[in-house]
């Protein structure tokens, strides 16, 4: 998986993102789905889906402290094209009945981080195709915590200088303090003077390294969030609040940030690669959290597209479930006559 995939979604749609609340997304989460739903689309979808995308399914990104997962569920009258396996091979696979199994399956792969699937079952809903994450990892140096103006307040000083870089950016100065994870994944903290998208879209920019801690130290140079004050020895003495976000979004409220825009076009359908029944994206939802406390970092990501049928064709289809009692008749076919009848008593 390309990194700078990721980073390009994610910071497109941080820029649709209304206001500077707190919140969190994970383009991680979406960019599979796309690309996946790209290489199974006809025109336009295909194209859109894939620009958004940024390239070709790559497959999960997998680490020890990450873990990423794939599920799909459709209803039994739903039938799935042969080359789907190469995705989403038959162990991922479920049946549409009800909310319970999705939710269960939600709380299974982000350990209970969260609890539900984002997307709505109605009637109309075909297949959900979903993915989700979790990401826990513990700091190298932990923090003290201690209560502040009735808030958990984080505190800790590193020696490691350069731990902290000041880079020039679109967005003016910013400040980066790495803090690093005992395994594969580190957390950058990103201070600017301009708003979220600003920073956090230059943020996702930088490339290379900037002025370091020491650097900036040795001229005694203050940095957005960053000040030179007096101390025993010398390190990045960093001071936060420790926080929980929980947030949830609506991928079709920016369709064009997503390839959506025609792939969400119910009056027909865009998947022929998936499926033979026409199908449209009738709901793109995540839910996602974050938790960064004094020892490690937590986060989770459920993100779900669910399937309606493509109106173009006017299909519909009769489900006849079988599990209960039921009769059964041998029938001659030129003279109706019937040879045996029977029934089978389910229970």
């Amino acid at each position: 998986m390309d990194a700078s995939q990721v980073a390009r979604l994610t910071a497109r749609w941080i820029a649709e993102l209304p206001g500077e609340d707190s919140t969190v997304i994970s383009g991680l989460g979406v960019q599979p789905l796309l690309a996946m739903l790209a290489e199974v689309a006809d025109e336009p979808a295909h194209t859109e889906l894939a620009e958004a995308a940024g390239g070709r399914y790559g497959g999960l990104l997998q680490a020890p402290e990450l873990r990423m997962a794939l599920g799909l569920w459709t209803r039994p009258e739903i039938e799935l094209q042969p080359g789907v396996d190469r995705f989403l091979p038959p162990e991922v696979r479920g049946t549409l009945t009800d909310r319970a199994a999705l939710d269960a399956w939600v709380v299974e792969q982000t350990d209970g981080l969260l609890q539900r699937m984002p997307v709505q079952l109605t009637p109309e809903v075909l297949l959900v195709l979903a993915s989700a994450l979790v990401l826990k990892t513990e700091w190298a140096l932990p923090f003290e915590e201690y209560p502040r103006n009735d808030r958990r307040w984080l505190s800790r000083a590193d020696t490691d200088l350069d731990s902290l870089q000041v880079y020039d950016s679109a967005a003016g100065p910013l400040t980066v303090v790495t803090v690093r994870g005992t395994g594969e994944f580190d957390v950058r903290l990103v201070v600017g003077d301009g708003g979220r998208a600003a920073v956090l879209s230059a943020a996702l920019e930088l490339d290379g390294d900037g002025v370091s801690g020491s650097e900036l130290l040795a001229a005694e140079r203050s940095a957005p969030g960053v000040q030179v004050i007096d101390s025993m020895q010398p390190t990045v003495a960093l001071s936060m609040p420790y926080f929980e976000i929980e947030a949830e979004h609506d991928l079709l409220e920016h369709p064009e940030v997503f390839g959506l825009t025609s792939a969400s076009d119910a009056s027909s359908g865009h998947f022929p690669g998936l499926s033979p029944q026409p199908l449209a994206i009738g709901q793109a939802r995540q839910a996602v959290m974050a938790r960064f406390s004094a020892t490690g970092f937590e986060a989770a990501a459920v993100t779900a597209m669910a399937m309606a049928a493509g109106a173009a064709l006017g299909a519909k289809a009769l489900y006849v479930n079988l599990e209960r009692s039921f009769g059964f008749i041998a029938v001659h076919r030129q003279t109706g006559v019937p040879v045996v009848a029977g029934w089978l008593n389910y229970s």
